[in-house]
C-alpha cells in the first residue's frame, strides 16, 4: 500500500507524534511505499498561523524556526530512507508546498532545486484564499469568504486560480487535496445561483444541494483547464483521505472533481493519507477502497518508486492488484 503524503509533530505545528512513531507505524503496517513530505517554511510573517505566534516581537524567531526546522526533516527523513526496515517500507522523501502566493510559490521552487539530492518530488497544495488560510478553522474560511465580496463563486474562482498559478510554476508531481476548500464550506450555506453571492433570499439555494463545479461556467472551465494542464506534463492527483477523518463524505477530491478528472486528465491517481500522528496512518483506508472501487470504478492506481540509483518512477497498478494488496487483510486498529 501507498501514501504520498505525510507529516509528524516533530516539524510542523499542528503535527502530534514524532517522526520516528509514524515511520514505525507506517513499517507495522506494512507500507509499500510512504512518502515524508513536510511543509516547506513560509517566509512572510503574515503567513504564521497563531499556533505559531509567540507574540509580536518573536515572528522573525518564528520564520527563522521554520527554516531550520525544515533542514532538521531533510537530514532525518534522508536517514530514515537509507535505513533498512524489516517490512522492506519505501521511503521517498518530498515536500509540500505552501501555495500561499506567487513569492511562496517561487521559493518552494528554489528549495526544491537546492535540495534536489534529498528532495524527489513535493506535493503541490493551496491552503489560502487571498491570503487567509481556508483549512486551519471556520473563522479563517469565513473571512476568505468576505475578503472574496461574500461570494462564493469568487471564493472557489481565487482557489483554482491560484492553484493555476501553483501548477504552472512548479509542476508537482502530486498534487495535493484538490478540493480543499470544502473542508469549512458550510453545509447550510444559501447563494444566488445566477451571481454567486451569499443571500436569504427565497430564490437562493443551499450548497448542499448542488455539484458546486458545475454551478457557473467559469468554475467549471477553471477546473478543466487545471486538470488538462496536469495531464500535460504528467501529474498525478491524490485521493486524500484526511478528509474522511475530518467527517467529510468524501476523500479529496469530490466525485464530481474525480469524474472531470477522468475525462481530462486520465486515471492518474495516487493515494495518500495525509497523516499528522500515528493513529492517522492508514486513516480511513477501507472508505478509499470502496471510493476507488465502487464510486469512482477507476481502473488503476498509481504509485511512486525509488529505484536504487535514486531515479524517481511512477508505477502502474491494476485495480485487481490494488483491491487484493495484503494491507487489506492487515491489522488496521
Amino acid at each position: 500500500m501507498h501514501s504520498h503524503h505525510s507529516h509528524s509533530g516533530d516539524y510542523v505545528a499542528h503535527g502530534v507524534d514524532p517522526l520516528e512513531d509514524v515511520v514505525a507505524r507506517a513499517i507495522e503496517r506494512k507500507f509499500h511505499t510512504y512518502c515524508l513530505t513536510e511543509h516547506m517554511p513560509r517566509i512572510n510573517m503574515k503567513f504564521l498561523y497563531p499556533e505559531e505566534r509567540e507574540d509580536t516581537a518573536q515572528q522573525e524567531t518564528a520564520i527563522q524556526r521554520l527554516q531550520e526546522n525544515f533542514l532538521n526533516f531533510l537530514r532525518h527523513a534522508k536517514t530514515i530512507q537509507d535505513r533498512p526496515n524489516a517490512s522492506n517500507t519505501k521511503f521517498i522523501v518530498g515536500i509540500e508546498i505552501e501555495g500561499c502566493d506567487i513569492e511562496h510559490i517561487s521559493y518552494g521552487k528554489e528549495l526544491i532545486s537546492k535540495h534536489s539530492d534529498v528532495i524527489k518530488f513535493c506535493v503541490g497544495s493551496v491552503h489560502h484564499i487571498r491570503d487567509i488560510p481556508i483549512d486551519f478553522d471556520q473563522q479563517g474560511w469565513n473571512q476568505a469568504l468576505m475578503a472574496c465580496n461574500n461570494n462564493l463563486q469568487t471564493l472557489l474562482l481565487s482557489y483554482f486560480n491560484l492553484q493555476y498559478k501553483m501548477l504552472t510554476v512548479l509542476k508537482p508531481l502530486v498534487v495535493g487535496h484538490f478540493d480543499l476548500y470544502k473542508l469549512y464550506l458550510p453545509p447550510t450555506l444559501k447563494v444566488n445561483l445566477d451571481t454567486g453571492d451569499v443571500s436569504d433570499e427565497p430564490t437562493a439555494i443551499s450548497v448542499s444541494e448542488v455539484q458546486l463545479i458545475h454551478l457557473w461556467d467559469s468554475v467549471h472551465q477553471a477546473v478543466i483547464r487545471n486538470l488538462q494542464f496536469i495531464k500535460s506534463y504528467g501529474g498525478l492527483i491524490e485521493i486524500n483521505t484526511s478528509a474522511l477523518r475530518k467527517k467529510q463524505s468524501e476523500p479529496y477530491p469530490g466525485k464530481d472533481i474525480c469524474q472531470l478528472a477522468k475525462v481530462h486528465c486520465g486515471d492518474r491517481f495516487v493515494l495518500s493519507d495525509d497523516a499528522h500522528a500515528v493513529t492517522q496512518v492508514g486513516v480511513c483506508y477501507e472508505q478509499a477502497l470502496k471510493y476507488i472501487t465502487q464510486t469512482l470504478q477507476l481502473t488503476q492506481m498509481h504509485y511512486l518508486e525509488l529505484t536504487t540509483q535514486g531515479d524517481l518512477l511512477i508505477k502502474t497498478l491494476p485495480i485487481e492488484q490494488f483491491k487484493s494488496n495484503e494491507f487489506w487483510g492487515s491489522d488496521r486498529s
